[in-house]
């Protein structure tokens, strides 16, 4: 640190020193403000777009009058909020249960590529079940494959109970189940489901075992 021999040489430092310096602290000022202002404009922007899309979201709860059309503006408009994501759900389960299949799928495979982990998550399972019923096993597999669990084991496990079930594999199916069940309580209403593909699976194998001994004693 400099030692000032007087107090003008002090003051003819900090002319000095703001001659120098004058221009990058109004640079860095009026960036700052900018950067503050830029923050604040951005979430309001957001805080609008969330309380917009929960309106319409609810709309689309509280009547089936423009329901598909609204969903659109969601998905169109508000894709950053995850009212768009459960809106599309929403429209994938009602097109699933008009038998329109294909349209479900497409569903679900924008939440997939738009919505948030959580959201995400629920559009990945339903669409792998959406797979299995239509047989396709090996896109159901490649979709939960490379999942990241993050809090939905259970339902995972299930899901590959039931390809491995469907690919003829009890064996790795009982052990997707079981692990499962292990996440589950006796009470939970998925447990009760869960056991019973469990159980039905061990009598399977107790018929396909009784028939074999049978053949064997012939």
């Amino acid at each position: 640190m400099e030692v000032y021999n007087s107090e003008e040489e002090q003051v003819q430092a900090i002319k000095q020193w703001w001659k120098d310096n004058a221009f990058s602290l109004i640079a860095g000022i009026v960036i700052g403000i900018a950067v503050l202002g830029g923050y604040r404009y951005w979430t309001d922007h957001k805080q609008t777009q969330a309380q917009q899309a929960s309106e319409i979201y609810s709309e689309i709860l509280a009547s089936a009058h423009g329901k598909a059309e609204k969903t659109e503006v969601l998905k169109k408009d508000y894709a950053g909020t995850p009212y768009a994501g459960l809106a599309a759900l929403l429209a994938a389960k009602d097109q699933v249960e008009n038998n329109e299949i294909d349209k479900a799928i497409s569903q679900l495979k924008w939440v997939i590529d738009n919505s948030d982990a959580g959201i995400q998550h629920i559009a990945i399972q339903r669409l792998a079940r959406l797979y299995i019923e239509q047989d396709k096993i090996d896109a159901a597999e490649a979709l939960v494959k490379d999942a990241k669990v993050a809090g939905f084991s259970t339902t995972y496990n299930e899901i590959r109970g039931d390809i491995n079930l469907a690919k003829k594999l009890p064996v790795q199916a009982k052990e997707n189940y079981r692990l499962a069940l292990a996440s589950l309580t006796p009470g939970d209403q998925r447990y009760a489901i869960i056991k019973m593909k469990l159980d039905d699976l061990a009598q399977s194998n107790s018929v396909a075992s009784s028939a074999v001994l049978k053949d064997s004693t012939k």
